[in-house]
């Protein structure tokens, strides 16, 4: 039981380290999508999916963390952190 605990709180944090990734890569994408609009241009839709996964991924996380489901949280962790490395890049974040 202590184990699971420790691994829950584990994948807490990384959790939140992912939302806190996700949300820089939101406010840049919105930024880089304002700027765009204004030349009648969009966002790349590899770019618009990779966004929408890692939405669906970090939600699935967070009621996998919340249900305790250490097994379904570490599919969508690492779903979410491929998401977001793929948007980062996109950025030239990495």
């Amino acid at each position: 039981m202590e184990q699971q605990k420790k691994l829950l709180d584990e994948m807490e944090i990384e959790n939140d380290h992912l939302e806190s990734r996700a949300a820089a890569v939101e406010s840049s994408l919105e930024a880089m999508e304002s700027q765009m609009r204004q030349s009648g241009l969009g966002l790349r839709g590899d770019m618009v999916s990779a966004r929408s996964s890692m939405r669906t991924d970090m939600a699935k996380a967070k009621q996998a963390l919340d249900g305790s489901d250490t097994e379904r949280a570490r599919r969508y962790l690492d779903q979410a952190n491929a998401e977001i490395g793929k948007l980062e890049s996109f950025l030239g974040r990495r």
